[in-house]
């Protein structure tokens, strides 16, 4: 199975080569595809090459061929399985590209694996088993057992005299016991999930968007290795963010440990209404951060037009959040924006001024120019059309404009800077740091969110 990047690497050779008749150079692919160095290409091309994608001839230019013998399909990627307790019955929901050489003939899908219970067979969580349909398998092979009617689980499958043992393949776990079993399919490969493994050795990859809980997803990262953080919290349960909740003051005690020390936090956050009263939770959030040794560099106000029915109606038009800028210690960058119209825009001047012993002091007065620094009140447009320029970025409940993850980014960081944002919901602050040159890092609880993000940089 291929990764999002390595699938457009993979893709960028073969539309370079029907239409050129050779293989792209490997300054081509770094330039079409975005990526570091030339030795980033070598990465992918190796991967591609172990994995029987394409073939390469050493120290040649344009060397790398696709594939003649692995013929690339696509199999249904039915969903996730547990190799640990069951879980409920899985259903297609989308496909994923194979080489059909590396499989027997026969009806195939992909499962995802959640659990640890397969360990010995070297089935980890977090990678996908390749599963070829087929109802039935010899003792001591690995299966998709359906149970109960509607739970799926990964295992060994032992038949005995009265009962079906379904056997981890982990020392720590014990089997359990059925009296019927329904095969799907046999597990025939297994593929690591990179990512996962890179999040539990603690190699993280720049430029990458990870699904994981944001507080154990920042105990990975290096101390001190952030310049800046863009992020909104899905503050009061104001949204529905499929179930997930956040765990303020560990977010905001990582988020101190992984910055800088000149570092920002940019932190948007609003208050929910309850009966007449507002929560305040943005308050003590930010003297939370004050607390633990941020700086409150600066209280921001995000403005928005007034649209649709806010707030209450015995209050006045509720428009705005805030946007504390928080730093750690004194911000190392500070690039103030200035384009705000000075309504007397002038040169400077000379004159005098006389002191009281009687004398004239000469003077010359500094203008004004046509543009000066911004207030810190930001207004933006929202909605479809404004708050992103691609539709798919809606899918998500609640997205920020990308022109204010733009000007933070822009006023506070400098280009291969590093831009994080914990809960990186639609990818809107990683997607502006990779378009302003800045180096990016996103993590996010929800599978379909990380998922929308990376389908949106990929863009």
């Amino acid at each position: 199975m291929l990764t999002i990047k390595q699938k457009k690497v993979l893709d960028f050779i073969e539309t370079y080569t029907q239409k050129h008749g050779v293989a792209p150079s490997h300054e081509e692919m770094r330039k079409h595809l975005k990526l570091a160095s030339v030795s980033t290409v070598n990465h992918y091309i190796k991967i591609l090459q172990d994995k029987k994608y394409i073939n390469r001839e050493k120290n040649a230019v344009r060397s790398v061929e696709i594939g003649k013998k692995d013929e690339i399909i696509n199999i249904p990627f039915r969903g996730y399985i547990a190799a640990g307790q069951p879980i409920e019955a899985i259903e297609e929901y989308e496909t994923i590209p194979v080489p059909r050489s590396l499989f027997q003939q026969g009806e195939l899908f992909a499962l995802g694996v959640k659990g640890d219970s397969m360990i010995d067979e070297g089935i980890f969580d977090g990678d996908t088993v390749i599963v070829r349909k087929q109802n039935t398998v010899e003792d001591g092979e690995t299966a998709v057992a359906l149970i109960n009617n509607n739970e799926v689980t990964l295992k060994k499958i032992y038949r005995e005299k009265n009962r079906i043992r379904l056997q981890p393949a982990n020392p720590k776990l014990k089997p359990f016991y059925v009296k019927e079993v329904i095969i799907q399919g046999k597990v025939i490969s297994t593929f690591r999930n990179l990512e996962e493994q890179e999040l539990k050795s603690g190699k993280i990859k720049l430029n990458n968007i990870y699904r994981s809980d944001c507080v154990e997803f920042m105990k990975s990262m290096d101390e001190n290795s952030v310049d800046l953080t863009v992020t909104s919290p899905p503050y009061d349960d104001m949204r529905d963010y499929k179930g997930y909740s956040f765990d303020f003051e560990n977010i905001a005690k990582q988020l101190f440990r992984v910055t800088k020390k000149g570092g920002v936090v940019v932190w948007i956050v609003g208050d929910q209404t309850i009966k007449g009263n507002e929560t305040g939770s943005s308050f003590r959030q930010a003297l939370f951060f004050k607390e633990i040794g941020f700086n409150l560099f600066d209280t921001m106000i995000y403005q928005k037009t007034p649209r649709g029915a806010v707030g209450s109606n015995k209050t006045y038009w509720q428009t705005f959040e805030y946007m504390f800028v928080l730093s750690k210690g004194t911000p190392k960058t500070i690039n103030l924006l200035k384009d705000r119209e000075n309504k007397d825009a002038r040169d400077g001047d000379s004159g005098t001024k006389r002191l009281s012993d009687g004398s004239l002091l000469k003077l010359k007065r500094a203008g004004y120019s046509k543009y000066g620094r911004r207030t810190n009140v930001w207004e933006y447009l929202i909605g479809r059309g404004h708050s992103a320029s691609d539709k798919i970025a809606h899918e998500h409940p609640a997205i920020f404009p990308e022109k204010l993850v733009q000007d933070h980014i822009i006023s506070w960081s400098n280009p291969e800077d590093l831009i994080f944002d914990p809960m990186c919901g639609s990818g809107t602050t990683c997607k502006m740091a990779m378009i302003n040159k800045r180096n990016y890092l996103g993590c996010d609880i929800s599978q379909e969110y990380v998922e929308l993000a990376k389908k949106r940089l990929g863009k």
